[in-house]
């Protein structure tokens, strides 16, 4: 029998897709994953759900449901991982035109992970990716702890990532405008995808954060008291429209690894007298990776200094608001449930 040129191909791409995304568990029609097919994100552009039976990175290290790379540094070696957690895990992405995050090889941002376990608590937490980071950046420092005390849980990739990061809108702040944006649709939209799995919204709703995710938290229980029950921000950077923020200060710290400022131009910016002795940490570990994405450049106009603090030891921030298996692929063509952003295109 003669196979025509294009059955190897189509072989060599059924074997990919299977070392790509394993073959899930099945659901039962009251127990593990049920209700599986209900569940849709609202406002995805495209989403796949999975039954899996460890939903924490001890059961999904090495496979595509996870990614251990990118969580790297973020918690200590003697960290404890839970295990033994199943149910379903549906990952996709919202419309968005920026291409920076290549997970899965969608090359398409707004990526978004939810999991929803079968033992549920009741409960779900929100988080944003840390840094520029993406959306299973904080799986052994939150998911896997949360998911285990029986937590609903959803992340995102922000809406763009990188050290490129800030090329993404028109104008200057548009790619941390995103931040807040794409973290606001999550949260709505994972509180439905909850519903429908469960039959029933969240009775509490927590949003935290890591760096940028704590800024993130920050933000949304300012701004969105409606949507949340309490939050936790964990070393949130600090983004003011105006200043202070990291960049009215980390021009003068960047200029200072290359020589071209003094240690009198980071008390100007803000920096403390008697800070001087955690410089050199900092100038090996972020200063000096800082410096290509901070260089002025045609695409992003210099930001003129402003007082502000440097960034001190990680801390944590408690804060909550006053009260007023089977693999699914679904695809959408819906509009994101968000107001736009500034540059929004």
């Amino acid at each position: 029998m003669h196979l025509s040129r294009g059955v190897p191909l189509l072989a060599a791409a059924l074997v990919a897709t299977v070392l790509t995304w394993p073959t899930p568990a099945a659901g039962t029609a009251d127990g593990h994953c049920a209700r599986q097919d209900r569940v849709h994100v609202p406002g995805a552009a495209f989403q796949r759900s999975a039954c899996l039976t460890d939903l924490t990175t001890t059961g999904l290290a090495g496979t595509p449901y996870t990614d251990t790379a990118d969580q790297a540094g973020l918690t200590a070696r003697a960290t404890r991982t839970p295990s033994g957690v199943p149910g379903v895990q549906i990952d996709g992405y919202f419309p968005d035109p920026s291409r920076f995050n290549a997970t899965h090889g969608w090359q398409h941002d707004a990526q978004f992970v939810i999991r929803l376990p079968d033992r549920w608590n009741g409960g779900l937490v929100i988080t944003g990716a840390p840094g520029t980071r993406r959306q299973y950046a904080t799986d052994t420092a939150i998911s896997d702890q949360v998911l285990a005390q029986g937590y609903a849980y959803a992340a995102t990739d922000k809406g763009n990532n990188g050290a490129d990061f800030y090329r993404d809108g028109t104008r200057p702040g548009d790619a941390v405008a995103e931040w807040n944006a794409r973290t606001t649709q999550l949260t709505r939209a994972a509180k439905r995808a909850v519903a429908r799995r469960y039959g029933h919204t969240p009775s509490r709703t927590y949003m935290t954060g890591i760096s940028n995710g704590g800024y993130l938290t920050r933000w949304q229980l300012e701004n969105h008291p409606e949507l949340y029950d309490g939050g936790v921000d964990w070393e949130g950077a600090l983004w003011t429209a105006d200043g202070p923020n990291l960049l009215t200060s980390l021009p003068a710290a960047v200029a200072r690894t290359t020589g071209s400022a003094r240690d009198e131009d980071l008390y100007a910016v803000g920096f403390a007298r008697g800070s001087e002795f955690l410089w050199p940490y900092h100038e090996k570990a972020y200063w000096g990776s800082r410096r290509r994405s901070t260089a002025p450049s045609s695409t992003r106009p210099t930001t003129p200094p402003a007082p502000a603090r440097p960034r001190g030891p990680p801390r944590s921030r408690c804060w909550r608001p006053a009260p007023p298996t089977r693999s699914t692929t679904t695809p959408h063509a819906r509009r994101p449930s968000v107001a736009p952003w500034p540059g929004w295109r």
